[in-house]
């Protein structure tokens, strides 16, 4: 997807740290060797497993370590919204990309919707 290589901002994960449910799970986002290869992809609130060996990812529903409840993901309300709000039916696509507003390009969208 255009919108995001699923990277990592310290800077979003220190900011937004009450998000992660225990210790263990912010200790492995934020390092930055990625024994274990949990991500988490703030424009979409989405915890993932990114694969070693390609670019094969898993979304993951609860924690690894503690088992809690992760928070639900919101790349179906992003398309949605940009659809309903902008007329945007392809937002990924090139021809509709630039037309994308910028508070939909990082974690703002959901936070000024209270989602």
């Amino acid at each position: 997807m255009w919108y995001g290589s699923y990277h990592l901002l310290i800077e979003e994960k220190i900011k937004n740290r009450d998000i992660f449910c225990c210790k263990d799970l912010n200790l492995m986002i934020e390092n930055e060797d990625k024994l274990y290869n949990i991500e988490y992809d703030t424009l979409t609130r989405e915890f993932f497993i990114k694969s070693i060996e390609g670019p094969y990812i898993r979304t993951i529903d609860y924690c690894p370590w503690c088992g809690s409840k992760l928070p639900s993901s919101l790349r179906d309300k992003w398309f949605d919204i940009l659809e309903k709000e902008y007329g945007l039916d392809s937002p990924d696509s090139v021809d509709q990309c630039n037309k994308v507003p910028a508070e939909f390009l990082t974690d703002e969208w959901w936070k000024k919707r209270g989602l």
